[in-house]
């Protein structure tokens, strides 16, 4: 039976963020990711996630993304603020039940050679990678769609599954994204087969809109057959936008709720 968790950057967004946990907990829930949490001390959000039956999924190493930033992972003159990102976020891991750090590599700008920013996102990859392993901690990457992010470091999963060949990290995984697969590179369940090994994480969003199951040109039902087949075990992150309420835009997920 698949696990699907909801990302509260996007989903219950009809409420503030600290009262989201909670609803995702009423709707069934046992599981939320959240980009940011930073915002509440660890033990803060710890006790939350306890007392409401939540285990914390996947956090991203902290950027300024408010401000535009979408990682810094690859970026030279910021390897030592990647260093320290990737601490940050390790240590709060670390007091909320140990979810995936998806470690962000962020857009290149005119001045940047890529080849030195590939270079510099495996050497941070590498540091994080181990700090994490010391802790249990898996670390996710992610090729993103040229559509939305068009100058992010990578855009494919051969890209992704090339870095953790070259690195050799056992807890460094890829994070697979209907979405992002879907509209950079297409043929969706044979990509889904090909890079299964390597997956640490799983999110859907239908296409083009990014909307939910049944909203859109994929059978997202096919696709979850596939990977339950496959024999995926873990989480599936909700990572799309309603096209209604986010109570309205679950009605999908009963089948598959994990809560008795």
């Amino acid at each position: 039976m698949l696990k699907f968790d909801p990302n509260l950057r996007w989903l219950f967004t009809e409420l503030p963020m600290w009262e989201r946990y909670a609803a995702a907990a009423r709707a069934g829930f046992s599981g939320v990711e959240v980009a940011f949490p930073y915002e509440y001390p660890a033990s803060r959000l710890n006790a939350l996630l306890r007392n409401e039956g939540l285990s914390l999924v996947q956090i991203l190493a902290p950027v300024d993304w408010e401000g535009g930033s979408r990682g810094i992972a690859a970026l030279p003159e910021l390897q030592a603020e990647c260093r320290h990102s990737v601490e940050t976020a390790i240590e709060y891991a670390i007091g909320v039940g140990k979810p995936m750090v998806h470690v962000l590599a962020g857009n290149l700008e005119p001045h940047h050679l890529r080849t030195e920013c590939l270079a510099v996102f495996k050497e941070n990859l590498a540091y994080a990678a181990d700090l994490a392993a010391r802790e249990g901690i898996t670390i996710i990457i992610e090729p993103v769609c040229h559509a939305r992010f068009p100058a992010y470091l990578y855009s494919r999963l051969d890209e992704g599954t090339a870095i953790i060949d070259e690195l050799g990290k056992p807890n460094l995984k890829l994070c697979f994204d209907t979405y992002h697969v879907q509209m950079q590179e297409g043929a969706l369940t044979d990509r889904l087969r090909k890079v299964f090994p390597y997956l640490g994480h799983v999110q859907i969003g239908n296409t083009p809109g990014r909307n939910e199951p049944g909203v859109g040109e994929l059978d997202l039902g096919y696709f979850f057959k596939t990977l339950d087949q496959l024999g995926w075990d873990r989480w599936v992150g909700c990572e799309y936008a309603p096209s209604s309420t986010t109570l309205q835009s679950i009605d999908w997920h009963a089948p598959f709720k994990n809560r008795p």
